[in-house]
C-alpha cells in the first residue's frame, strides 16, 4: 500500500506504528480489461504509477507488448523502479522539470517535459528509433489526475493523431469523488459520458462500480469541476493539522 502524503488523512499515516492494526476499504470497481496479445500503451501520471505498474505485469503475462510512458513533476517523486521495468517492454520516464529520470535499461528512454510531449518526442524518433512504434499500439490506459488524462484524450486526437492507430482502444481510470464506499450508495461518484459524435449527455455511470472508461467519452471539465468541490474542507483540514503539529512536533516522528 502506497500513501501521498498530500492531505490530512494521508500524512497522519506518517503516525502509525509498525504492528498497528488499520481498517482499510478496497480495491472497489473492477479489474481493468486487458487482451490477450497485441500492443498496450499505458501512460501514468504521478501515484497513478503506483496502479498501472501492476496493469503492466499482467498485460506481459497475457502476452501483450508494453510500452509505459510514466510521468512525475519532478526527479524526486520518482519510486518502486524495479516495478516500473518489470512493467514494461519499454519505459519511457518524464519529469516536468529539473534533472531527469535516467534509464538503466537499452529499451528505456528519459524527456524532461510533460507526459504529452514524451509521447510525441518517442512517436517522431527524438528519443531515438522506437523499439515499439506508437502506431502498433491497440489499446491507451491512462491513469493520472484529471487534467493529464484530459490532455492524453485531446492529444490523441490532435498531435499525436498521425502516430496511433485510428480504431486503438482509449480507457481512463476516473479519479472522481467518492464518499459511501458501499458500491453505488451516495451517487458522489457519478460521472457524465458526452457522444463524442453529437456533444449531447450520452448516459451517466457510477465511477465506483468500474473505474474505466473511454477517453472520447468522459465529461472532463464536469470531473475537474466536482474534484474541486471539497478543496476548502481539504485546505483548512491540512492547517489545522499544520496548527497541531507545532504544538505536538512528536505526533508525526518516525
Amino acid at each position: 500500500m502506497i500513501a501521498l502524503e498530500l492531505g490530512a488523512s494521508s500524512r497522519l499515516c506518517a503516525a502509525l506504528k509498525p504492528g498497528e492494526q488499520v481498517v482499510v476499504m478496497g480495491p472497489t470497481g473492477a479489474a481493468t480489461e486487458l487482451p490477450a496479445g497485441g500492443t498496450v500503451l499505458l501512460c501514468g501520471g504521478g501515484l497513478g504509477n503506483a496502479v498501472l505498474f501492476s496493469i503492466g505485469k499482467k498485460a506481459r503475462a497475457l502476452g501483450c507488448r508494453v510500452v509505459y510512458f510514466a510521468g512525475y513533476k519532478k526527479a524526486e517523486d520518482f519510486y518502486k523502479r524495479e516495478e516500473l521495468e518489470s512493467a514494461a517492454d519499454v519505459l519511457v520516464l518524464s519529469v516536468d522539470r529539473g534533472e531527469a529520470i535516467p534509464a538503466r535499461r537499452p529499451s528505456d528512454r528519459s524527456f524532461v517535459g510533460n507526459i504529452v510531449e514524451a509521447m510525441l518526442a518517442y512517436a517522431t524518433g527524438k528519443l531515438g528509433d522506437p523499439e515499439i512504434r506508437l502506431s502498433d499500439v491497440d489499446r491507451v490506459i491512462a491513469i493520472g489526475s484529471d487534467r493529464m488524462m484530459a490532455a492524453v484524450a485531446r492529444a490523441r486526437k490532435t498531435v499525436l493523431a498521425p502516430h496511433l492507430k485510428p480504431d486503438h482502444v482509449g480507457i481512463a481510470s476516473i479519479n472522481s469523488p467518492m464518499q459511501c464506499m458501499m458500491k453505488e450508495v451516495c451517487a458522489q461518484c457519478l460521472q457524465k459520458h458526452i457522444d463524442p459524435a453529437t456533444g449531447k449527455l450520452k448516459e451517466v455511470v457510477f465511477s465506483c462500480f468500474n473505474q474505466d472508461q473511454k477517453l472520447d467519452e468522459v465529461d472532463w471539465e464536469n470531473l475537474h469541476d466536482r474534484l474541486r468541490q471539497n478543496t476548502v474542507q481539504e485546505k483548512l483540514a491540512d492547517q489545522w493539522l499544520e496548527r497541531i503539529l507545532k504544538k505536538h512536533p512528536d505526533v508525526l516522528r518516525r
